[in-house]
């Protein structure tokens, strides 16, 4: 039996297949298996998805059917390997990455109807639609605002400063900064699903109901789930069209 820190160190690893083990989160290094293909996590009880499995360079199916999920970590879908992923039968979750649009997806069985109150995470709303966003996500961001928040500036400043020339950011001490915010500078919340900015604490998100897209075919018309656009600032907001 493989333990949660050693599947990091399985650097050949394919296909994998946890599903039915009453998992809570999924193991905290799996995203250091750089050749896996193939991940299925069905009939378990996580509730969510860490951002970094977005960084698995060769995943092309991801599957996880059946669980509690309410959200999806931004950059699902910004790999361009990843081509299928199934999310049927999680009943709280409403929106899906836009960088999914296009792609093979299964959300049968999702998005039902629920009080926002039963359920203790930020939501944004769009006249009838609300979709819960990921808990990391500190502040949503409006057509209306003229500026980003201080931290949220300072966050891509020293990501843009550092990343440009180095891919380890190691070598900012825990003194320089705390040890969340190294964290985040090495995998932010999300890129900006317009220009591909990275973000730290806020997201300016606009909601596209699956039913008005063309893939509303594919789900005979009968679904409540909108793919979600998270852009870094109003300007990429307003300009952000699923269907241009």
């Amino acid at each position: 039996m493989v333990s949660n820190t050693e599947v990091g160190d399985l650097k050949e690893l394919q296909t994998l297949d946890i599903s039915t083990n009453r998992l809570l989160t999924l193991p905290e290094r799996l995203h250091l298996c750089l050749s896996l293909q193939y991940l299925t996590v069905d009939r378990n009880r996580l509730w969510c998805v860490p951002r970094h499995l977005c960084q698995l360079p060769s995943l092309n199916e991801l599957s996880m059917a059946g669980n509690r999920l309410a959200f999806l970590p931004l950059d699902l879908g910004r790999s361009r390997e990843l081509q299928y992923v199934y999310v049927d039968n999680n009943i709280h979750l409403k929106g899906l990455p836009s960088y999914l649009y296009n792609k093979v997806v299964g959300c049968n069985g999702c998005g039902a109807p629920i009080q926002v109150s039963e359920v203790k995470l930020l939501s944004f709303s769009s006249g009838q639609l609300t979709v819960f966003l990921p808990a990391e996500v500190k502040a949503i961001g409006t057509e209306k605002d003229r500026v980003l928040p201080l931290q949220e500036l300072a966050m891509r400043s020293l990501h843009h400063t550092y990343h440009s020339f180095l891919k380890d950011l190691n070598f900012l001490s825990p003194i320089s900064l705390p040890r969340s915010l190294l964290e985040l500078l090495h995998c932010p919340l999300g890129h900006c699903h317009l220009c591909s900015e990275p973000m730290f604490t806020i997201v300016y998100p606009k909601l596209f109901p699956m039913r008005e897209t063309p893939m509303a075919g594919l789900h005979q018309g009968k679904t409540a789930v909108s793919f979600v656009a998270y852009c870094c600032s109003t300007q990429c907001l307003q300009t952000f069209d699923l269907l241009s």
